[in-house]
Formats: C-alpha cells, sequence, structure tokens
C-alpha cells in the first residue's frame, strides 16, 4: 500500500467503532502521523534555513525580506531566535484534518504542485517576518505567539503574508447588487475580482426585482435574485485563489423581498439541482416587523421591490419597512406574496438544521446597537 494510500485508509477507519462502542481515535492520529511522512518525503530539502529563503525569494516564492530586514547577517540573527531554537516540544498537529488543511491550503508549493517548500514552523516564520515590516523584535514576538497558537491570523493573512505572488490579507468584502442588468453584471465582474484576492464575499439582493416582475412594461419577465445568486456561485467557483484557496461567498435578502422563500428553498436537502445553492452560504434580513407578524401570528406579505421603489421612492433595501409595510399591503398594484409568519419561521428553522443555513441578520437591533448611525445603517451582514 503507497504512502497516501495508507494515510487515507487509516482516516477512512476512525468512524468504524471499537468492541466498546466508541470511535477509535488512534487511528486518527497514525493517518495524520502517515501523512506527515508523506510530506516529508515530497519536500524539497536546502543546506540550511538561510539558504532555502534565499532560493525562496530568487524564484518568486517569498517577498524580499533581505532587503527588508537589513541583509543576510540580519535575517541570521532572525532565524536564530525563531526557526533555529531548539524547543522542548516542537509544534506538532493534533488531527489528521488540522495538518491536510494547513499543506492543501497554506504552504508554498513548486509551480507545478508537486513539492512542498515549507513546514508549519517556515510558514509562520515568513508570515511573522512580514507581519512586522522590518522589525526584528516584533517579528521574533509574532513567529512565537502563532508558533504557540496563542495567536492565529485570519485565513487570508495566514496564506498569502510574505508571499511575492499573493492575494490580500483581508478577509471580508460587501456588495449590493442594484436592479439592472449593468449591476448585476458588475457585481459578478467585482465577485471574481475580489474572490482573486482571496476575501469571502457577501452580496445583498434585496433591491433585485422578484422573479416574474415586469421589464420595460413588459410583465413576466424578470428572472429574480435566485439566477443571480448561482451566477455568483459560478464567479467564486471560477476564480479561485491560484488554485490555492476556494472562492467563499454568501447571498443576503431581506424577509419581506418575495423571492426570498426560493433562496432559503436552495438549501434545502431535496432542492432540485438548477436552483441548489450547493457552495454558497445564504442569509436573511429579518427586521423586527417580521418577528411582530410571527408572535400575532398573522400573514406575512411579502413585495417585489420593482413595486416597493415606485410606491415609496425608496429601494426595498433601504425603506423602514414598518413605515410603509400597510400601505405596500393595502396598495393591488403592489405585486406580493403570502405565507404565514409562523411557517416562514419553522421553514427557516427546518432549513437550519438540515444545512446549518441561512444566516439569519436581526437588522433593527444591529442599527439600534450600531455606534456609527450617524453616517449610516447597517443592510446587511458577510460571510463570517
Amino acid at each position: 500500500m503507497s504512502k497516501q494510500k495508507r494515510h487515507i485508509e487509516l482516516n477512512n477507519q476512525v468512524t468504524r467503532r471499537t468492541e466498546d462502542g466508541f470511535f477509535d481515535l488512534e487511528k486518527d492520529i497514525q493517518a495524520k502521523d502517515a501523512f506527515i511522512e508523506e510530506v516529508k518525503s515530497k519536500t524539497k530539502k536546502f543546506p540550511s534555513e538561510l539558504e532555502r529563503l534565499q532560493w525562496m525569494v530568487k524564484n518568486d516564492f517569498y517577498y524580499d525580506l533581505f532587503k527588508q530586514y537589513g541583509g543576510k547577517k540580519a535575517i541570521e540573527k532572525l532565524l536564530d531566535r525563531t526557526v533555529n531554537v531548539e524547543v522542548e516540544e516542537p509544534f506538532e498537529f493534533k488531527s489528521y484534518m488540522a495538518a491536510t488543511k494547513f499543506y492543501s491550503g497554506y504552504v508554498a508549493k513548486t509551480n507545478d504542485g508537486k513539492t512542498y517548500l515549507e513546514n508549519y514552523e517556515q510558514h509562520v516564520f515568513i508570515v511573522a517576518a512580514y507581519l512586522a515590516q522590518g522589525d526584528s523584535d516584533q517579528a521574533v514576538k509574532h513567529y512565537w505567539a502563532m508558533y504557540d497558537q496563542v495567536y492565529q491570523p485570519a485565513t487570508p493573512t495566514f496564506m498569502n503574508a510574505g508571499r511575492s505572488r499573493r492575494g490580500e490579507l483581508v478577509s471580508c468584502f460587501l456588495l449590493s447588487t442594484g436592479d439592472s442588468l449593468n449591476g448585476i453584471n458588475y457585481t459578478e465582474s467585482t465577485t471574481k475580482q475580489l474572490s482573486k484576492l482571496g476575501g469571502g464575499i457577501a452580496t445583498d439582493l434585496t433591491n433585485i426585482r422578484s422573479r416574474g416582475s415586469s421589464i420595460k412594461g413588459i410583465e413576466g419577465v424578470a428572472k429574480g435574485a435566485l439566477p443571480v445568486a448561482k451566477a455568483i456561485q459560478n464567479a467564486v467557483g471560477y476564480a479561485d485563489q491560484l488554485g490555492q484557496r476556494p472562492g467563499a461567498a454568501a447571498v443576503y435578502i431581506n424577509v419581506f423581498h418575495m423571492d426570498s422563500l426560493e433562496i432559503l428553498d436552495s438549501k434545502k436537502v431535496n432542492a432540485d439541482e438548477d436552483v441548489r445553492l450547493s457552495t454558497v452560504s445564504i442569509g436573511l434580513i429579518a427586521p423586527t416587523l417580521f418577528f411582530e407578524i410571527a408572535e400575532r401570528n398573522e400573514t406575512l406579505h411579502m413585495f417585489d421591490p420593482l413595486d416597493v421603489k415606485r410606491v415609496t421612492g425608496q429601494e426595498l433595501g433601504d425603506v423602514d419597512i414598518a413605515d410603509v409595510y400597510d400601505e405596500l399591503v393595502s396598495d393591488s398594484s403592489v405585486r406580493k406574496k403570502s405565507i404565514n409568519a409562523r411557517e416562514y419561521l419553522e421553514m427557516i428553522a427546518k432549513t437550519q438544521k438540515e444545512s446549518g443555513y441561512p444566516y439569519v441578520m436581526f437588522k433593527d437591533n444591529a442599527n439600534k446597537q450600531h455606534p456609527l448611525k450617524n453616517i449610516g445603517e447597517v443592510k446587511m451582514s458577510n460571510l463570517c
């Protein structure tokens, strides 16, 4: 059996219960150890750590830390305070998943992806050196904090810091889609660019006219919010970060949007593949009015954002729904969909149990606590 098949087989054995009925967690440690042995056999060897760093800079894997820290001697001293220190308890991954996640998603590899160029300590060193920006003492503090796992940078920072060919060090971006083809295309294009940089993207679909709405006066031709969500899913699937980190995105929609139920259905276990959002997270923006209607056990009316804008002069995502709800309900020209509010809540709970989604963003509560409310309103949340 090859080394690769060995660690996979050992990992599969973890869920096989032992005679006493427990999982065989020792197999996880064995799988981890077998995996680490495979990694070592596929790691490029260097005469010294200093020479490895020089090679990494020369071959465009690391930024020029020699220039930033003042030359070879300065880096040698920094190495002697970090990577070259002999510790009583060397770093060790605690599980198979932790080890495979690190080596599949964080470490530098040769351009063909077949050979590893760093281990955990070496990766932590270059991240620490970059974050310290030439301050050796600060680099040492960063190194040991990460080595001891007292401090862990966010994924984009931990993956990208110190690399010469890299994405950005930020985690999350927020977008809002306009109700036009140009606006939707711009959102999709921007999503790809942000995904390429390594961050997660959350997009608010609240202002997109609902499925079956009109376009230029022609009734029933609008496709609604779900196809835009599918396009975002395809965008982050296409623009990953140099193949190392998959793109990640979430879509949010207000519960008073007619398509919010359709977005919710996209995460059901039995959802058709044409509507399933398999990799994109979903979230519902829930104003307090939604819960008040549910508390009274009344019918919830959801609206077409195009009609909301026509009647109120504001986008659905901007309007205070509590102020205009009764007006929209009584206006027969406003397209609407209705459901018992408690039934909607039960659907949310059931879908959360099945899939972990949707996230629920309590819009009014968030804005009551928002310390910068004089600047603007919190309208959505992020991927995290």
